[in-house]
Parts: C-alpha cells; structure tokens; sequence
C-alpha cells in the first residue's frame, strides 16, 4: 500500500493503520540517550509497553523489549535466546580502538556473555566466595568501611554522597575482597567508569581509544595481583580461586567484570535509594524510625529504580516474542527497568510502595533470572542494608540540597546519577 492511501485510511480512521501509525511513533520516539529519557525513561517506556511492548530500534540495531512476560519468557530460556552479545558496544569500535584492545588479554567471555557449561564453568570456582556464610561474615568490615567514611565528612554538614559514601564504599568492600590495596582506588575507578562507557555508551573515536586504554590497565592490574597470587597466596578472592580450571584470560576478564559489576551496580543502588527516599522526607524518617523495614524499602529501590536496567540477549533460532516473529541472531534489549513497573505485574507500579516487600514476596528482575541471576545479589543487599541503616543513624537528618538539577549518566546498562548533594545540621 502506496503512503497516499495509508494517510487516507488513516484520516478515515481505520484501526490497523492508526495502530501501525502508532507504532512508528513509539519506535522514533525512543532516544535512550538523550536528556529527557535519561531522567525520566519511565513515562516511555509505559507508553511502550500499551501500544508496542516490542519495538525495533534503529539507534539500537535490535528489538527492544518492554513487557515483564515478554522477558521473563526470554530469561526462562537461554538456549533459544543467548547472552553471548550482553556486552557489545552501542554502534561499532573502530579499528584504532581494535588496536588498543588486542594489547590486552584475549577477549574471551565472561559470567555475564557466556551460555550453558561455559557459564556454569566459570561460575563454579566463585560460588563459596559470595555464599551467604562468607557475606555474612564480611558485615562487621562492611560497617566499619561505612562508618569510617561518614566520619570523613559528617563534620561537613553537607557533601556529595555519591562521591563521598555511596561510591567508595562498594568499591572498598570488592577492593578488600580482591586483597587490592586502597591506593589502587582512584585509577579503578577511573578505570571502571571507562569501562561503562566502552560497552554502554555511543562514544567519539577518540573517547573509544581512551576509553579502550583504561579497559586494558585493569587487565593488566588484575593480572599482576592474580601472579602475586600464585607466589603469595592469601585468603582473598583471587587466592581462593587459584586452583580451579580457569585460564589467565578467564580470570583476567572474569575478575574484571567483577571489579565493575561488584561496586559500580551497588553504588547506584545506594545513591538510587537515597533519593528516592530523601524526595520524600517522611520515607526517609519511616527508615530512621522503623529500621527493621530496611531490607524491604532496598528490595523496593531495586524494582522502582534498578540500578542495571537493561541487559541483551540475542536469538539462536526463529524465536516468538508476543506474537511478533524474529529470525535467528536478532538482537534484543531487555528493559528491566520497564519490566519492573509493568502495570500488569506489580499493583500501583508507578508508585515506591515502601511496604511492598515487607507485606508480600513479589519478585524483581534487578538481579535477573535464573542462571544469570546476578552472583553478588547477596552481597550488594548486604551492603545496601548496612549504607542505609548507618546514614540514617547518625545522620536522622538528612535532606537534598534545594534546587539541585539531578543528572543520570549516559549509559544504556547502568542508571545513577552522577551527583547527589545532600545537607543536614549537627546536633
């Protein structure tokens, strides 16, 4: 059907075309990138899920699904849809920038773009790590790490927490794990943020060599401590998992992507929580009041803001999505974010029920599903917990700086602010 009679059916009001109108609309109005959607990538995402849960984009160059049956069905089955391409960049890394990442390890696949036995294989040798045992008894030097930093600047009676609190602290607890020394701290997590923008975000070619450079120096970090390892070994992660199967690569690579995933996901969680509870001054004294419902208010910042909101999978074969049909090596992006507020899921989705989790167990895709339900989901509650049962101890009154502009950092597979200023008085 030529346009000219698709705009006349249109005007006549026939309902496939003005649906097939609609869908067009949708699909040119996602720009994940862009300002407006960056802050507030909700409002979309639920016009998405009423008038096309799935949706092609061209700026993506794959599917992008909205809808929690749609990826939960997706994530219950990972033979037909693959992780293999969870870390590919947004667009293409040009040859320089090739260049720049072959000088490190062989990039072969870690926990997060690895399949069946591969990923049980590499999984394996970290279970007793991140079992709840060993979380459980790392809280007393978690504490510790979140009461030494508060004491840096509650004195101040203001500062970014972000900076200050909610990014060292994580960072800290992995860097501990890992036996890293604390000085390594500010090259990490410049590392760690390049990192984020390599596999998340468009980039300039220059920003991708750079960005490709600080990829590598983690590499070879991790490669350092791993040989220290062998010749010292200590009690410690990378001690702990010297005697398995693993290569030099699948460590490099798995122990990196852990680096990354162990303190940039829970900071964002922390900061996340904040705000949301600080926006509203009686959320964040029901915490000060009623400390027991902390665990539950974290579950709840995991579904309303998850701080990993998107994560790919791509199709090994013909594959139906909500009557929609893919041939094989679709790209597709699953929009926890969106899942985690479908209305048809979670009753009042589009409201932070601070008694949701206390009342009833609904489950969030924050940690994904299944096989790849994230390892350290444990360890990042934990740490959660603890932030916001410190802070609210001895800081009962804390508020958001006035007339602030809250701005999310450009990634597609992380969300957080990049600051959040907070204030109180001393008593």
């Amino acid at each position: 059907m030529n346009i000219q009679n698709t705009t006349q059916l249109q005007k006549q009001g026939c309902p496939f075309h003005n649906q097939t109108w609609q869908k067009e609309k949708v699909a040119e109005k996602y720009q994940p990138f862009s300002n407006s959607q960056l802050s507030d990538p909700y409002s979309f995402y639920q016009e998405a899920r009423n008038n096309e849960p799935i949706f092609y984009s061209s700026e993506l160059d794959g599917y992008v699904v909205t809808s929690y049956e749609d990826i939960i069905t997706i994530l219950k089955d990972p033979i037909k849809y693959s992780s293999k391409d969870n870390l590919q960049p947004i667009g293409e890394y040009t040859k320089e920038t090739i260049d720049v990442l072959r000088t490190g390890f062989p990039f072969v696949s870690d926990l997060v773009n690895s399949d069946g036995d591969r990923h049980k294989f590499l999984k394996e040798p970290l279970l007793k790590v991140f079992a709840p045992a060993r979380i459980k008894e790392m809280e007393g030097s978690v504490c510790a790490t979140a009461n030494r930093l508060v004491n840096n600047f509650i004195q101040d009676g203001s500062v970014d927490i972000l900076e200050q609190f909610a990014f060292p602290m994580p960072l800290e607890v992995i860097l501990n794990l890992y036996g890293v020394p604390l000085e390594k701290m500010t090259d990490i997590k410049i590392w760690c943020n390049d990192m984020a923008e390599l596999f998340s975000s468009p980039l300039t070619p220059a920003r991708q060599v750079e960005c490709a450079r600080s990829f590598v120096s983690l590499q070879y970090m991790v490669a350092d401590l791993i040989e220290q390892r062998r010749k010292t070994p200590q009690d410690d992660l990378i001690s702990n998992i010297q005697n398995s199967d693993l290569t030099m690569p699948d460590m490099v690579m798995v122990l990196c992507g852990l680096i990354f995933a162990g303190h940039k996901t829970t900071s964002h969680l922390i900061g996340n929580a904040l705000k949301i509870l600080l926006e509203k001054p009686e959320l964040w004294q029901a915490v000060r009041q009623n400390p027991s419902i902390i665990p539950g208010v974290v579950e709840e910042a995991l579904r309303y803001e998850a701080p990993v909101p998107t994560v790919n999978r791509t199709t090994t074969e013909v594959a139906d999505i909500g009557g929609l049909i893919l041939p094989k090596g679709t790209k597709l992006f699953l929009m926890y974010g969106s899942a985690n507020r479908d209305e048809n899921k979670y009753e009042n989705a589009e409201n932070f029920d601070i008694k949701r989790f206390q009342q009833r167990n609904t489950p969030h895709l924050a940690f994904g599903h299944g096989m790849h339900r994230c390892i350290g989901s444990k360890l990042a509650l934990t740490e959660a917990r603890i932030a916001l049962q410190i802070l609210s101890a001895r800081l009962p009154n804390l508020r958001l700086q006035p007339n602030q502009e809250f701005t999310y950092i450009p990634t597609l597979r992380s969300r957080g602010c990049s600051n959040l200023f907070v204030e109180w008085e001393n008593s």
